[in-house]
């Protein structure tokens, strides 16, 4: 891999942190809607223990990277551990300035934003060719022995999560966070995807 496209694909997972830094903590956080996978585990600690979520998701992520390493090499584990630690470092930063957005009266609105800065940010980061988080590696290992699509995958993961989330939002919350998550796992599935001749999952 020349010089040339490495560093596009550093851009590119800079760009994706920043993005899903910015959606989770002023919108996800901000106004109770939670996430599946990684994502909700952390909110889920975030507000039931009070956890430090930029520490948490080191942690978290660091040993759900080794199972990837494993199936996909070096180059993936690489840029994993550097997307998690600049989505940790963004997500200080923007929890140290406090809410760019404010609390959305409209719980549709907030779904839906929710939905597209997580798709996206995540998008963009697997389609650099590394993981927004543990639970995207294990996704795409999943996908590659099972016969389960990656999309399939996070749907069952992230209602098991929006279940346990149960025990600090409502019934009321977590059917908003049903929606979020499937607008941000289609946006994935459609960033992943779109003209993708180099997918991980197929390795």
């Amino acid at each position: 891999m020349d010089r040339r496209t490495n560093v596009k694909k550093i851009m590119l997972i800079l760009l994706g942190a920043m993005i899903l830094s910015f959606g989770i903590f002023n919108l996800n956080y901000q106004n109770n809607i939670t996430e599946g996978g990684v994502l909700g585990v952390l909110l889920l600690l975030k507000n039931v223990f009070n956890v430090d979520l930029s520490m948490a998701s080191i942690l978290i992520d660091i040993s759900l990277f080794a199972v990837g390493y494993k199936f996909f090499g070096k180059r993936f584990l690489m840029y994993s551990l550097f997307a998690t630690f600049s989505f940790s470092v963004f997500y200080s930063i923007f929890e140290g300035i406090g809410p760019i957005i404010p609390v959305l009266e409209s719980k549709l609105l907030g779904t839906i934003l929710s939905g597209l800065f997580v798709g996206v940010g995540v998008g963009i980061i697997v389609r650099a060719g590394a993981a927004a988080g543990g639970d995207d590696a294990l996704a795409l290992v999943i996908s590659k022995i099972t016969s389960l699509k990656i999309g399939q995958v996070y749907m069952i993961s992230d209602v098991v999560i929006l279940i346990l989330s149960l025990s600090y939002l409502s019934a009321y919350d977590i059917f908003w966070s049903l929606i979020a998550v499937n607008i941000s796992g289609r946006l994935i599935d459609l960033i992943y995807n779109y003209n993708n001749t180099d997918k991980l999952a197929s390795v």
